[in-house]
């Protein structure tokens, strides 16, 4: 058996030399092909890499063209097998989801093997290359392999085996495509500068992406050994600042230069991979002593590959400035006057390095006069010179997101002991895209109110926010998107039902979580979105006083995601389930996230006063212990635990984990014992979840004197009987009331 491969902990090792040009080291990719002159017969060879297990029976196995001047593919036509088995429950059944079974053990036809590990060294440890014949389908197989991984329109590959190529690195990337005998073909990925390496795909079933993740996961290792992928810094070089200058004409032309400063962790580079927004066109590159940098960037490509003078030793810096223009600003209105402006890109328009590690952000924008500008960061300094207006803005914190508004608006400052102060940015260009019935001074009434009353909500709920100053910025299209102490908002007032205000406050609560509390990875995304729309819901509710919007939304949520409970993902897969159709990322993050907090709400009830005490008190304490930090799913659930005083291992596994929604078809009857009192029987029959289903659901008892009874009942399994004593005659009963599970229930008589 080959040896288990090193994944991402292993030492960086340069054994090729640095290529001088990106568009060789890409042309000779695409052109990777089998060689007739280095093929080898082999029978019984088997290959792991962490969880997957290749079994080559009989067959051909071709070593690849070269790259870079160094061997990193190998084709296998014949027969064997393929295993490959999640260590962990969420992607088992996902991948039973996706794919149909929660485990692969299946015949293959076909195996290519891309690496940058020690994987060549292996083969020709096993078995003997020479001249041979090309055979069958080798090459369609390649190919086949090159569409999970290489985009030839925008010319670009897997950026971790780039990189590698590129530096003349052994970084330990590993892919394996499999060609199965039934069933759609698949890949095997080992990412060492992800913190989940291991990675199974298949072809991508949204438009636009190559390969869509079927289930993902720590290496073998670091899962028994108990590493938090939240914990792992996998990536090379971490940001150690960002300074942005940009300059603005007076038709909203945009320039700016970009100066990045990194650190190294371990050895890295030359070559640096950077994200930029596809309409930016990158006018240079240039080192820390101002001399040209090489640089290659696709037309209509985010990416953007940097040569820097030198590769960066562990413990070294580097910084890179970059200087770019184009059309970064849209604009709207008739050909002679412009009635809104907006930002194309609010992620990407100065050039990000990673995967998005916070780090402190200096920005600088020039503009005309007599245009507003809005940033993230503190103002410190704003002066007008000539015509054109400078302003400096730097960041309390170090941040991941960062953007600005700019046009001609008008502008409210709400001030109030309350809350920090807040400016109101509003346009009337933006109004007239809204198409509001209401006019400019109503809706600014409706903004200005729910900006401060959500923000005071929140404060005394959750604790202070993290910055001291805000802006809200009013912008033309029906969206909402939160920075650190700045808000882009569709001043809508025409959505109804309580929607406007709880889409405001959602807004504001990132603040709180999102930017206060950041996610600890991907897969707990749901701690910024869930817990805003929530908050919206709970604003709306409490601060509002709207119970019935509250209620119907949550109805209408519940609705939606029962009827995709079959083929939604799991909450706890993340921002992956954007990946597929069915995930409905969206619903799930946003609407069950929000449900999962209603229903610890209800479960921390106290039942004698119907107050959520309890509750508020575990979200202020969450925010306050995490914010300026990365919380995860696992550390909410320990601070749930210590706040209710038991596991909840079961609630995190069947809401989080799992896709289950149940129905509960609920009767009772109640006969007149000897005493006077009643004793009262009660019967649940629990459906579409698994036998091992529980949950702790509220019971409601309404007296013939219209006293009321609020009780607890523990559903376990398909049926659940109990019974209790009352001291007066019943009259109606009701289980689950206020909405407290996600749940359908349906009464029937007595039988």
């Amino acid at each position: 058996m080959l040896g288990v491969l090193c994944l991402g902990r292993c030492a960086r090792a340069y054994g090729q030399e640095v290529a001088a040009s990106y568009d060789s080291v890409f042309d000779e990719l695409r052109r990777l092909s089998p060689r007739a002159d280095r093929v080898a017969v082999v029978r019984d060879l088997v290959l792991r890499r962490d969880v997957a297990l290749f079994r080559l029976a009989e067959g051909k196995l071709y070593l690849l063209t070269g790259v870079a001047g160094r061997t990193v593919g190998a084709a296998f036509v014949g027969a064997g097998d393929f295993t490959f088995v999640p260590p962990v429950a969420v992607e088992r059944a996902q991948m039973q989801r996706v794919l149909g079974d929660s485990t692969l053990t299946t015949p293959l036809t076909a195996v290519v093997f891309l690496f940058t590990d020690t994987t060549l060294a292996e083969l020709e440890r096993r078995v003997t290359f020479s001249a041979g014949a090309l055979d069958g389908p080798v090459a369609d197989r390649v190919s086949d392999a090159l569409d999970f991984l290489v985009d030839g329109r925008e010319r670009s590959a897997d950026p971790t085996w780039m990189s590698a190529l590129l530096n003349g690195a052994s970084n330990g990337w590993f892919a394996a495509y499999v060609k199965r005998e039934r069933g759609e073909d698949v890949m095997v990925r080992l990412d060492p500068l992800d913190a989940e390496e291991v990675q199974l795909l298949r072809r991508g079933q949204v438009a636009g992406l190559q390969a869509e993740t079927v289930c993902q996961f720590q290496r073998e290792a670091d899962l028994r050994d108990g590493v938090v992928a939240a914990d792992e810094q996998p990536q090379a070089l971490r940001i150690d600042a960002y300074r942005v200058e940009s300059r603005f004409g007076h038709n909203y032309e945009y320039a700016a230069r970009t100066t990045v400063r990194l650190a190294a962790r371990r050895d890295a580079g030359p070559w640096l991979r950077f994200d930029l927004f596809s309409e930016l066109e990158v006018d240079s590159a240039v080192g820390e002593d101002g001399a040209p940098l090489p640089h290659f960037r696709a037309d209509h490509s985010s990416e953007l590959w940097v040569r820097a003078a030198a590769p960066v030793p562990a413990g070294g810096t580097l910084a890179i400035r970059l200087v770019y223009h184009g059309q970064l600003i849209g604009l709207g209105g008739s050909p002679r006057t412009v009635s809104w402006a907006y930002i194309r890109s609010t992620w990407n328009w100065f050039p990000r390095y990673g995967s998005g590690e916070p780090a402190p952000m200096d920005l600088t924008f020039r503009s005309p006069r007599d245009l507003q500008i809005a940033s993230i960061g503190r103002l410190v300094d704003s002066l007008v010179v000539g015509d054109t207006l400078v302003t400096h803005w730097v960041t309390e914190r170090p941040t991941a997101v960062a953007s600005f508004n700019i046009g001609e608006f008008r502008s409210f400052e709400i001030r109030d002991s309350l809350i920090p102060p807040v400016t109101v940015l509003y346009s009337r260009g933006a109004r007239a895209v809204e198409r509001s019935s209401e006019t400019d001074v109503r809706t600014q009434d409706l903004v200005v109110n729910d900006v401060r009353n959500s923000l005071a909500f929140f404060d005394a709920k959750f604790g202070p926010p993290p910055l001291p100053h805000y802006y809200v910025t009013q912008i033309p299209y029906a969206h909402g998107e939160a920075f650190p102490g700045l808000i882009h908002l569709a001043f809508l007032t025409t959505l109804g039902q309580g929607n406007d205000e709880s889409f405001r406050a959602h807004e504001i609560a990132h603040q709180w979580w999102g930017i206060g509390v950041r996610p600890g990875t991907y897969r707990d995304w749901w701690l910024a979105e869930g817990f805003a729309q929530f908050s919206g819901l709970w604003y709306m509710q409490v601060a509002r006083l709207d119970n019935t919007a509250y209620f119907r939304h949550l109805r209408e949520s519940r609705e939606a995601i029962r009827r995709g409970r079959e083929r939604n993902a799991p909450l706890g897969i993340g921002q992956r389930s954007a990946q597929n159709p069915n995930g409905q990322y969206t619903l799930v993050t946003y609407e069950k996230g929000a449900w999962i907090l209603h229903m610890l709400r209800n479960l921390m009830l106290d039942t004698r006063t119907v107050s959520d005490d309890r509750f508020g008190r575990l979200l202020r304490d969450f925010y306050q212990n995490y914010n300026g930090r990365r919380a995860t799913t696992e550390d909410f659930q320990r601070l749930v635990e210590r706040h209710v005083n038991a596991p909840m291992d079961w609630f995190f596994r069947q809401w989080v984990y799992g896709t289950a929604v149940p129905t509960y078809v609920f009767s009772w009857r109640a006969d007149r014992r000897d005493d006077g009192r009643f004793l009262v029987r009660i019967r649940v029959r629990q459906e579409d979840v698994p036998d091992d289903f529980q949950m702790v659901v509220p019971l409601l008892v309404e007296l013939s004197d219209s006293s009321q009874v609020f009780l607890r009942v523990q559903v376990r399994g398909p049926l659940t009987e109990s019974q209790f004593a009352l001291p007066g005659e019943p009259r109606r009963l009701e289980l689950n009331p206020l909405e407290s599970v996600l749940a359908e229930t349906r009464t029937e008589r007595w039988r």
